[in-house]
């Protein structure tokens, strides 16, 4: 009985650990990037915001002031590739932000490859003004909160087929290059796509949009985004 029970406790003790080990907390992945070491995670729960616009390499870009008025933008550049996939972020995932009442803008680029599979986004997902020097992906994951890709940028065609919306996306002012695809993605809130500007080949094909969507002079190969669309049907 008591071999039994001391087999028991180990059991537990190990599936405890086994739990523990599958959290880890945002600033490490910050620590790691700042040492220059490539962040690879499979199957974890990411704790605490992940402010990529904090890094050691940050500097100040841009500065404009007038009479009454200062702006600052701060940058920083992850340097490393980062790799998730099956994992689920618990907090907020910063790659842009401003300060109001500062007039202060935080921006972060990806200098290496953005990878992004199958994870779950279950706060903010910012990534307004990222420039995408490597390749971005997102396929298969789920954004729980509106996806702020605004005025992004990107290197390679990015990758978003079969990616869940849930509240919406903001690719407004975007420029996306050849060979970007939203194929099987589904928008069940608002698509902001105005201004956006594509270059073919673009691969849409089953993209689902349940909610409103806008393609205001939105332009494909510089012609018409919705003439483009016509002549496909």
């Amino acid at each position: 009985m008591k071999k039994a029970f001391t087999i028991l406790l180990f059991c537990v003790a190990g599936a405890s650990f086994g739990q523990t080990q599958t959290r880890i907390l945002a600033r490490d992945i910050i620590k790691q990037i700042n040492e220059g070491r490539t962040v690879e995670y499979t199957g974890v729960e990411i704790e605490g915001d992940l402010d990529l616009t904090n890094l050691s390499n940050q500097r100040l870009e841009r500065h404009s002031s007038g009479w009454f008025d200062t702006n600052e933008t701060y940058e920083s550049v992850v340097e490393v590739p980062v790799r998730f996939s099956n994992c689920t972020f618990l907090g907020d995932v910063l790659a842009y932000y401003h300060l109001d009442r500062r007039n202060e803008t935080y921006i972060a680029h990806f200098e290496k490859d953005a990878i992004f599979k199958n994870c779950t986004f279950k706060r903010s997902s910012e990534f307004k003004y990222s420039e995408f020097n490597g390749q971005a992906t997102f396929t298969g994951c789920t954004f729980y909160d509106v996806a702020n890709f605004k005025y992004a940028e990107f290197s390679y065609g990015p990758m978003f087929n079969s990616v869940k919306f849930e509240r919406g996306a903001d690719f407004k002012y975007t420029d996306f290059p050849r060979e970007t695809t939203f194929e099987k993605a589904t928008f069940y809130g608002y698509a902001n796509f105005k201004y956006t500007k594509f270059r073919s080949p673009l691969n849409m094909q089953g993209t689902a949009f349940r909610g409103d969507e806008d393609f205001k002079y939105t332009r494909i190969d510089g012609r018409s985004f919705t003439s483009h669309l016509l002549e496909r049907q």
